[in-house]
């Protein structure tokens, strides 16, 4: 179904960049306002899919300071686009962890900038509210 994606340290939404880094990748980052994923649950293993672009959340091997994210504008599913989600240190948040690269999403200490990191931390930016909302 539908979710939007919270980071609880910054308090703000994970989205879609407008800022492709090229032709198969788009970057994601953090914004005030809230966009929709479809989550995909498949075995133990979820996949974010980005609702209006329909473009897969993945890990990326290209690393600085933490592994890239992006979404995957081909639209096919990629093997970095798995992830498994595990209860947070507080009810109703969340750690988002890629089963490929066993790597967290965490938010860095700038507000936009989303990467995924092999540490989780416990000050809520490792920290995501998923939250289901009408499609």
């Amino acid at each position: 179904g539908c979710v939007t994606i919270q980071n609880v340290y910054h308090k703000t939404f994970l989205t879609q960049s407008y800022k492709k880094h090229d032709r198969d990748r788009r970057h994601v980052s953090l914004f005030g306002v809230s966009e929709k994923w479809n989550l995909i649950k498949k075995g133990n293993e979820y996949r974010f899919r980005h609702r209006t672009l329909n473009e897969e959340l993945f890990e990326s091997e290209l690393t600085s300071n933490g592994n890239y994210v992006f979404t995957w504008v081909p639209k096919a599913s990629v093997t970095a686009g798995k992830w498994d989600i595990w209860p947070g240190a507080k009810p109703g948040q969340f750690y988002i962890h890629n089963t490929k690269f066993q790597h967290y999403l965490r938010a860095s200490p700038t507000v936009s900038w989303v990467g995924a990191y092999k540490d989780r931390t416990t000050d809520g930016k490792s920290e995501w509210k998923i939250q289901g909302v009408k499609c």
